[in-house]
């Protein structure tokens, strides 16, 4: 497999951010409803923590962080739907995981139907805690004080 890496957003990466945001099913499958142009995403830069992915040096998708409390992050993510089904992404969260310190928690929303996205949470050892059956949403937990033990 080609390199993956993982890369804080840097104000240079707005338009090729912006470019990953111009799919609408992309961005409607991450729930993100940033608009796919550069000002947009420096609002999006100073809101979140905004990672970039990059596969053979493009950036293929972004890896968001929003603090929930002292020790708990969401975490988002989304990619280029021509790079769906490569690992990308699965791998990336692999790598975010290894670099948050012991004691953080991670959680994540995932839509009931989007299976491709679940398999990515468990293949990085995080575990489904709740159904919002109302909303269609699956709640997915990883808490990093326990082992790095993947599926």
């Amino acid at each position: 497999m080609s390199e993956i890496k993982l890369d804080i957003a840097l104000p240079d990466d707005r338009p090729a951010i912006a470019k990953v945001l111009a799919d609408p099913l992309v961005r409607q499958r991450a729930h993100l409803l940033v608009m796919p142009d550069p000002t947009a995403v420096a609002m999006l830069m100073d809101s979140v923590h905004l990672l970039t992915i990059r596969y053979d040096g493009r950036v293929v998708g972004i890896i968001t962080l929003d603090r929930v409390s002292t020790d708990c992050w969401e975490l988002g993510y989304l990619l280029n739907r021509a790079d769906w089904g490569r690992g990308i992404m699965t791998t990336a969260v692999g790598l975010l995981c290894d670099r948050m310190k012991p004691g953080t928690q991670l959680t994540a929303t995932v839509d009931n139907e989007n299976v491709a996205s679940q398999r990515v949470l468990i293949k990085n050892g995080f575990t489904r805690v709740r159904d919002d059956g109302e909303r269609g949403i699956w709640i997915y937990k990883r808490d990093l004080r326990q082992s790095n033990i993947r599926v």
